[in-house]
């Protein structure tokens, strides 16, 4: 049981590494909601809130053995992740599929500046599904975030529980092992 915590554990930190890299303040994410100024700032609500429920992860993966609550609060983060992941997934696919048809109709032979221009061709229709999926998606996992505190759980910015365990080594005579005397 405690292995499968562990890794449950590392892939939520992991995914929330992926999203972190996608929501960097140079990535292709942010560049298609560039002319939508409060989309961005969606974003940026987006990273600060994940941002403050990764400080946290590492103290809820050391008590979700022992705590149910906190194993349960740590199922509804991955569920809350999930989802960030799957509206960025969203946005990609559609940048990329816009992206492949404008190729494929020669509209872009201009400039290569406006192939990866994709807020200009990426739907307000769409912008607003995605939106308020990402309203939602914040709001919930703020609604984590209050629970931080009702869960006992604390700040950890230094290293992870498997960063911290001692390492164990076994020195062996490799000479007992052979046969060899040592010279």
């Amino acid at each position: 049981m405690e292995i499968g915590l562990a890794v449950g554990g590392a892939f939520l930190s992991s995914a929330l590494n992926v999203l972190f890299d996608r929501l960097a303040p140079n990535g292709e994410l942010l560049k298609m909601f560039q002319k939508r100024k409060n989309d961005v700032q969606l974003l940026k609500k987006l990273k600060l809130t994940l941002l403050g429920l990764q400080a946290v992860l590492s103290d809820a993966e050391n008590k979700q053995a022992s705590n149910p609550s906190v194993s349960e609060w740590l199922n509804e983060l991955r569920h809350a992740v999930d989802s960030a992941e799957n509206l960025i997934e969203q946005v990609n696919y559609e940048a990329l599929k816009l992206k492949v048809e404008g190729k494929h109709h020669n509209l872009a032979e201009t400039s290569n500046q406006q192939v990866s221009d994709l807020n200009l061709c990426l739907s307000d229709d769409f912008f607003l599904k995605i939106k308020e999926k990402l309203e939602d998606t914040i709001e919930t996992l703020k609604d984590l975030q209050e629970q931080i505190g009702l869960l006992g759980l604390k700040e950890h910015f230094g290293s992870t529980k498997q960063e911290t365990r001692t390492p164990s080594t076994s020195l062996v005579d490799d000479s007992d092992i052979f046969g060899r005397q040592k010279e």
